[in-house]
């Protein structure tokens, strides 16, 4: 707490020296001659650029990651616009024009203002959501700043569209071409622009983690954007003077920037200062429902992210058609000669069209995301996690169906209900982890015994039950020996291998003599009764539900384990409570 508290009050001395400076230069500038007026704010301005930039160095070289990377960056934009501030400085101090002349070689500067844009995507932010909606790897990460750059050059280039379709083209004059110092400066302050606006997306659709040093940082991009379009206005009136205080936003933006270099703790990431650590938890406590792993968005922040959804989603284009209408509107006024604003309007449109697809790249990719949880939901649902096998809830769906079903003549289907014998001991003994394994091991000898149409589910603990569709094809007490064999195979469990029995229980439904007793002794030549009389008692040995039958293949299995000797017992309605003795492993447990 000490050394947040000591970093804290370094940011805050640093804060009113950079608003002490600011002011002292404003009073210089005010005080001198216009001769020497401009010259002092170019030199001061130097000064706050290699101040800000040395700032960011010191800072971005103390941390480590996204953090160190997005300091450096912006370094470099700022250290060499301070060298391209020395260069305007050097002709002002040998009596040449004050206003800067721009050649091909001052597009090298967007070399610092690309990295500028990398710095300003690498901060480091999270999804306003809070959620797994982004979790699409690096990969996405990359698209996501793809699209927040498209966005950027759509915004802007919209923008200027529309200026220049509405009031820049009558000031310049009818096809009167632009100079390259004023064309050369329209990219670089397009460019600036950019950086502006996508820094902006960034603090409206993410979260920074540090949200005083990412409003430093858009005051300081701000800044300099202003001290940009003000130059520009400069060159394209025409004149041959610069206001005092022109270049002093770019050294303030430069300032502002170093001081969000050092907003953030080295040590932990986040916003020096007790105060600012406690409004971050009470934001995070607002917005969060519930506590550790099971926390979930509130509704009203779920709302809220939606809403911002889809702003991102019609952001770009709300300025886009705006210009398009002043650009079609101006080109049906005056006639087809208006190429450069065609052109224009097609690169925007080309734009908006990459843009789109990526948009719709990420839908696809969310919508199969949201597929697989969905199918994955489905099996969670209806599945048992450690074995893999159908659960309760879907041997009872189906065995449900099975007894509505209508079949056709001399179909039978039948349930196996299998236990294992000594299966607590084994777990008391060997740990749950054998018990897991076993239950494993079991799931799989089981469901390699029958069909594929057959269904063999985990009921609970270490009962299984096994569904039959069509018993008569097989005969289910041999399906019983045959599952009753594969369990009783040795298995290794810890390091010992052991021999575990199972007691199997069977019952057989058979539709042509509507019972659900043994098929045994039924005759399978048997015609049903076509119009059977409603006046008679149902016959009790018919099974209603699947909870009944599946009561009697539970009954038949504690009858073969009173037996002890290993055959599958098949339900009877003689079947009462059987004693619950059960054999020993045929190996003993160490």
């Amino acid at each position: 707490m000490g050394h947040s508290r000591r970093r804290d009050r370094l940011f805050r001395r640093a804060a009113v020296g950079a608003a002490v400076l600011t002011g002292a230069c404003v009073v210089l500038a005010q005080v001198l001659p216009d001769s020497l007026a401009l010259s002092a704010v170019r030199l001061t301005v130097i000064g706050f650029l290699l101040l800000g930039g040395t700032t960011c160095v010191v800072a971005g070289l103390r941390r480590h990651g996204a953090e160190r990377w997005w300091r450096l960056l912006m370094a470099v934009m700022v250290l060499a616009v301070a060298v391209a501030s020395a260069a305007v400085f050097r002709d002002t101090a040998a009596g040449r024009s004050p206003v800067p002349q721009l050649t091909p070689a001052s597009l090298v500067y967007l070399i610092p203002l690309a990295m500028g844009v990398a710095g300003v995507l690498l901060y480091p932010t999270d999804p306003v959501e809070h959620d797994d909606a982004e979790d699409g790897g690096p990969l996405h990460a990359y698209r996501w700043y793809a699209i927040t750059i498209l966005d950027g050059m759509i915004v802007v280039g919209s923008v200027a569209l529309l200026v220049w379709a509405t009031v820049l083209e009558r000031t310049v004059g009818h096809g009167e071409p632009l100079g390259p110092g004023p064309l050369y400066s329209i990219i670089l302050a397009a460019v600036s622009l950019v950086v502006f606006v996508v820094l902006i997306l960034v603090a409206v659709f993410r979260e920074p983690r540090d949200s005083r040093g990412h409003a430093l940082l858009l005051a300081g991009m701000c800044a300099a954007s202003i001290s940009a379009m003000w130059e520009l206005a400069v060159l394209i009136h025409g004149l041959d003077y610069v206001p005092r205080l022109t270049d002093l936003p770019i050294g303030v933006g430069a300032l502002l920037i170093g001081l969000a270099a050092i907003s953030t703790d080295p040590d932990t990431g986040t916003a020096t200062g007790a105060a600012v650590d406690a409004d971050a938890d009470a934001d995070a406590d607002a917005d969060i429902v519930g506590v550790g792993l099971a926390a979930v968005p509130s509704p009203g922040r779920r709302a809220a992210s939606a809403r911002l959804r889809r702003w991102h989603a019609i952001l770009p284009y709300l300025p886009l058609t705006a210009a398009g209408a002043a650009t079609v509107l101006q080109i049906a006024g005056d006639g087809i000669g208006h190429w450069e604003e065609i052109w224009a309007l097609l690169a925007l449109l080309l734009l908006a069209l990459v843009r789109q697809m990526m948009t719709m790249s990420d839908n696809i990719r969310l919508l199969g995301q949201v597929e697989e949880k969905q199918r994955q939901l489905r099996h969670q649902a209806f599945h048992d996690p450690l074995t893999g096998l159908a659960n309760r809830s879907l041997f009872i769906d189906r065995l449900e169906r099975a007894l509505r079903r209508q079949p056709g003549p001399a179909e039978r289907f039948a349930v196996l209900f299998c236990d294992l014998d000594d299966f607590k001991r084994v777990n008391d003994v060997l740990g749950h982890a054998a018990g897991d394994d076993l239950l494993r091991i079991t799931g799989a000898r089981l469901a390699g015994c029958v069909r594929a149409a057959d269904t063999v589910a985990r009921l609970g603990g270490d009962e299984f039950a096994i569904l039959l569709v069509s018993a008569n094809t097989d005969d289910p007490e041999a399906v019983g020996r045959r599952l009753a064999a594969a369990v009783r195979a040795p298995v290794r469990l810890a390091s010992h291998t052991f021999t575990v029995a199972a007691s199997v229980g069977l019952v057989t439904v058979d539709p042509e003599t509507g019972t659900g007793a043994p098929h045994r002794g039924a005759n399978p030549d048997a015609e049903p009764d076509p119009d059977p009389d409603p006046d008679v008692e149902p016959d009790p040995d018919v099974p209603d539900t699947a909870e009944q039958l599946l009561h009697r293949a539970d009954l038949a299995m504690y009858a073969a384990k009173a037996r002890r000797n290993g055959e599958p017992a098949v339900y009877t309605p003689e079947l009462v409570g059987p004693g619950r003795a059960r054999p020993a492993l045929n190996v003993p447990l160490p």
